[in-house]
């Protein structure tokens, strides 16, 4: 018969001396097995010390004494044997004196490693104060220079911006006159050609009167008069509502284009308002740009070479772990390999194994069978002959041999599952695995973002402390923008401004670069509002 061990079972025990004494012994089915005990030596205890001194030292032995079970259970010839070993262990006095100077040590090591922080957080602290007050200084010393510089650059703004609109005026004025004169034009070309077709129209009318007279004759004469007459009112009824049809048709097909085209104008008068307006805003805030970028570029530096500084920082730790994520994902990788040649030997193991237990089962499925027959003889049953005994047994042996296949493709089905589900789970590994190196530089994607947007966060505090007074610049500039847009929107209208507001942003965009638009004067319009 042969031996495995069923179970393993270790445990560690701490028990008294008093109690170890009077351990019971172990039942037969147990058997002991005396381990090696470390040897002792105990000096000769002095008669006079008092017995109280002896209480206390022997409680103090007790204490450090420690007692450790090993508990093996296995199965012999079918009978279960379970082995104990115990074993006294003693702790050590010189250990907790040693630790403790080490733990002693290492204390005193992270209050200075904290020490050394304190004052480099300190100094930080202080750098970082004497900048900020020397870089307040040099915006009160500039600031008398910025002034004069704003003030050159308003009055050539100013001056360039009243030749800009009249120039704009000009141009409105001369678009909105050749506007008129293709609105005429248009009108004289549709009613040429309605005139065409209304005399196309009659043509086909006196034609259909030829056409009725030319039946009236065919009839018999005594009949024509009737006939013509009530024909004839019929048909001049017909075609007296037909032509004031036709007429209203054309009337309203010409009022129809017309109205169309002067929307079209006027959509390309919106737009070319629109284009004005825009280029106003953004000459507007280009102008407030350059007094803004001279106050900003020295700190710029600043804020770039910090910034430069992180990005360096966790590029290293970002390369760092690249190289840790590729050791851990080729372990992972030899650790499947492993796993898949231990599988793959085990069913090799298994398919050789198979055939000769097959056989042995068919050899003995075949010799009950024959004793089967053996049985049941001829002799017992006279309708069975040799012959049929024979064929039972080609029968029984072919039989055997699809069993045998069967349990042969069974078996390989089996091992292909296997190796697919060792796969399945390794690859899952792997995606796991992959994952959570995602996740972890992911995290150290968004630890870097968060520094940089702390730091940006500072630059923005810094800037303010230079220009307090421009968000509220900005904000009253944006709103006189949006009243300017609103204005013009509600002039021209919302349909106007949407019909043409796709087929002109890309056209704004490239010619005065910003979506935003400061309007003209009132007086612009003139033309326009005379129309409507």
């Amino acid at each position: 018969m042969s031996r495995s061990d069923a179970e393993s079972v270790s445990t560690s025990v701490s028990q008294d001396s008093n109690k170890e004494n009077h351990t019971s012994t172990p039942s037969p089915s147990e058997s002991t097995v005396a381990p090696e005990e470390e040897v002792i030596l105990r000096r000769k205890i002095d008669s006079k010390v008092s017995k109280k001194e002896r209480d206390r030292a022997k409680e103090e032995l007790n204490y450090k004494k420690k007692t450790r079970k090993r508990t093996r259970k296995f199965e012999v010839d079918g009978v279960i044997v379970t082995t104990t070993t115990s074993k006294v262990i003693y702790g050590d006095d010189d250990d907790s004196v040693t630790n403790y100077h080490l733990n002693r040590k290492q204390e005193l090591r992270e209050f200075k490693l904290l020490q050394k922080q304190e004052q480099k957080q300190c100094q930080d602290l202080n750098l970082r104060a004497h900048m900020a007050l020397e870089a307040q200084i040099l915006f009160i010393l500039q600031e008398k220079k910025f002034e004069q510089e704003k003030m050159a650059l308003v009055r050539a703004f100013e001056s360039e911006m009243e030749a800009k609109l009249k120039t704009q005026k000009q141009l409105v004025e001369k678009t909105e006159q050749q506007q008129e004169n293709e609105l005429r034009q248009m009108s004289k070309r549709i009613r040429a050609d309605q005139e065409k077709e209304m005399r196309l129209f009659r043509e086909g009318l006196k034609q259909e009167v030829k056409l009725l007279k030319q039946e009236i004759d065919e009839m018999q004469k005594d009949m024509r008069k009737n006939a013509w007459r009530s024909r004839k009112e019929q048909l001049d009824r017909d075609q007296h509502n037909r032509e004031r049809q036709f007429l209203e048709k054309l009337n309203e097909s010409h009022d129809s284009r017309m109205k169309r085209e002067n929307e079209i104008h006027r959509s390309r008068i919106a737009s070319m308002e629109r284009q004005f307006l825009e280029e106003r805003h953004e000459r507007i805030r280009r102008h407030n740009k350059a007094l803004w970028d001279l106050e900003e570029s020295h700190m710029k530096e600043r804020h770039q070479l910090k910034k430069r500084q992180i990005k360096e920082s966790f590029h290293l730790q970002r390369q760092q772990m690249l190289i840790r994520h590729e050791k851990e994902l080729e372990h992972h990788r030899r650790v499947s390999c492993r796993k898949e040649d231990e599988l793959l030997k085990r069913q090799a193991a298994e398919k050789r194994a198979l055939p000769k237990r097959i056989r042995s089962e068919m050899k003995i499925r075949e010799m009950m069978f024959r004793e089967s027959l053996r049985i049941h003889a001829p002799g017992s049953n006279p309708a069975t002959g040799p012959e049929d005994e024979k064929d039972r047994l080609r029968k029984f042996q072919e039989q055997e041999k699809k069993k045998y296949k069967a349990e042969q493709q069974r078996l390989d089905d089996k091992h292909i599952r296997q190796l697919e589900e060792m796969r399945g789970s390794s690859e899952a590994a792997k995606r796991e695995l992959e994952q959570l190196q995602n996740e972890k530089r992911a995290l150290l994607t968004q630890h870097e973002e968060m520094k940089l947007k702390e730091l940006d966060e500072l630059f923005s505090q810094h800037l303010k402390a230079f220009k307090s007074e421009i968000p509220l610049k900005l904000e009253r500039l944006e709103a006189e923008f949006m009243s300017q847009i609103m204005e013009q929107r509600k002039f021209y209208g919302d349909m106007v401004l949407n019909d043409v507001s796709e087929s002109l942003s890309s056209h704004s965009r490239n010619v005065f670069g910003s979506g935003n638009s400061t309007p003209l004067p009132a007086s612009s319009f003139s033309s326009l509002e005379s129309e409507t």
